[in-house]
């Protein structure tokens, strides 16, 4: 197993995110991301603060901004690199949740990135403390262990997820559990694809994230409706302090 820092740990110096030609690549999802920034929006009032944990360069966090009129976005972020582009972009950011005051944010969202973490419990405490109580938070993260291929290894994750372990570790961590769904379903289908036909070090071209975000996540809005509670892509958790 990897020794990759979590997102607790002081940021060392040498840090670099593993992942950073993919999450540049993410700027093609702009269906995908859309859909996660409505998604987070929904348990934010507009003026209150706000926390983007591993919040990368800035995409998601960009996108809550413009449709949830947050007060206040601080975001968690390792590398340094992401963290300067972030600060240039107005963001307030920390390196960890323990630099964050207790109680001082109104909501937490996340997407894949807990995945990253190997003791996720120990983080998800770090982070309840510093919501308000009966602040919220809302986590996108990758489903099913099944579907694991070398892209996983190659940008740092530690596991995939099923419902239950999902809830699992954030009632451990002390959050009540409001909503856990599945989401993307038929990315599940292409994600079983790409498992059979990917290369060896698991390295996606930009045309097929375009091509991902045109035609298949599209059907995925509609097939979701159905399957979400038993298949998907994806977990999308909704919890409260």
């Amino acid at each position: 197993m990897s020794t990759t820092p979590t997102l607790l740990a002081p940021a060392p110096e040498t840090f670099v995110y593993m992942g950073k030609e993919e999450l540049q690549q993410q700027k093609y999802l702009r269906s995908y991301n859309r859909y996660i920034a409505r998604m987070f929006s929904r348990i934010i009032t507009p003026g209150q603060t706000v926390l983007d944990f591993g919040a990368g360069v800035g995409t998601i966090a960009e996108l809550v901004q413009q449709c949830a009129r947050p007060g206040k976005t601080v975001c968690i972020e390792l590398d340094l690199e992401n963290a300067a582009h972030l600060r240039g972009m107005g963001f307030e950011v920390h390196p960890n949740a323990g630099e964050c005051a207790r109680g001082s944010v109104d909501a937490i969202f996340s997407s894949n990135v807990l995945e990253h973490v190997e003791d996720e419990v120990d983080t998800l405490r770090e982070l309840r403390a510093c919501l308000k109580p009966g602040g919220r938070g809302v986590f996108w993260v990758p489903a099913f262990q099944c579907l694991w291929t070398p892209f996983d290894a190659r940008v740092g994750h530690f596991r995939r997820y099923r419902k239950e372990s999902l809830e699992r570790v954030f009632r451990e961590a002390g959050f009540q559990v409001e909503r856990c769904v599945y989401q993307d379903s038929a990315g599940f289908f292409v994600a079983l694809l790409f498992r059979m036909i990917a290369s060896s070090d698991g390295s996606v071209n930009a045309k097929s994230f375009w091509i991902y975000d045109r035609f298949v996540f599209p059907l995925s809005r509609v097939l979701d409706l159905v399957c979400s509670g038993f298949l998907g892509k994806n977990l999308l958790i909704y919890v409260r302090k």
